[in-house]
């Protein structure tokens, strides 16, 4: 593949954290909303890819203050256990291959830039930038540009891999390509919202790609 950056979603993608972050999610949703954890655990993955703020607002947009509470219930917890969340074996030893390579590697998060950066360090990850949640500076368009601007490529020189169909979404929607990681959605899922893209189930498979 003819490109120079590679980006990465984080939670889900390269560190094994939407299990046990739905989890959180499935509490915190069932105490405060009238819903089953089951049911909330299916909308938190129909919705994932969103701040979890945002994903509340798209589910209850008329229960603002609600959504607020709930949300901020939901980052004290996930903040509790957060850096003990396991890193996908291949993680490491795909992303040295791709820095070997030559490629600039990037990570592309909705989580907050504080823990993000304390994970990628703990974690030893090679990144050129990682690049978190920020008020109006999220994941999506506003990551992708602010890339483009500071390395100075075209969009069709970067790559998005993510787990979830909102990171295909956004990466479409700018004109990026992208790659489907499974876990939260399953290859046929991805392929039917994205007919033809590449779609891995261990992130080593990337080795076989650039």
């Amino acid at each position: 593949m003819n490109k120079k950056i590679i980006v990465f979603d984080f939670d889900g993608t390269l560190v094994d954290s939407m299990g046990h972050l739905a989890d959180i999610a499935a509490e915190v949703m069932s105490l405060h909303f009238s819903v089953s954890r089951e049911r909330a655990r299916d909308l938190y993955h129909q919705t994932s890819g969103l701040p979890f703020s945002e994903q509340l607002k798209s589910l209850y947009p008329d229960q603002p203050e609600k959504t607020k509470m709930v949300s901020d219930v939901f980052e004290t917890k996930k903040r509790e256990n957060y850096f003990s969340e396991p890193i996908f074996p291949d993680t490491l030893p795909t992303l040295l291959y791709l820095k070997a390579k030559g490629y600039t590697v990037i990570v592309s998060s909705n989580s907050a830039q504080d823990l993000l950066d304390r994970f990628v360090k703990q974690l030893e990850l090679p990144c050129d930038l990682v690049l978190g949640h920020k008020g109006d500076f999220a994941k999506g368009l506003p990551h992708f540009l602010h890339i483009m601007k500071r390395w100075g490529v075209p969009a069709l020189e970067m790559v998005f891999v993510g787990d979830s169909i909102k990171d295909g979404e956004w990466a479409f929607e700018s004109h990026i390509d992208f790659i489907g990681k499974e876990g939260m959605f399953t290859r046929a899922q991805f392929q039917k919202r994205f007919p033809g893209i590449p779609v891995l189930s261990k992130l080593a498979q990337l080795k076989e790609m650039f």
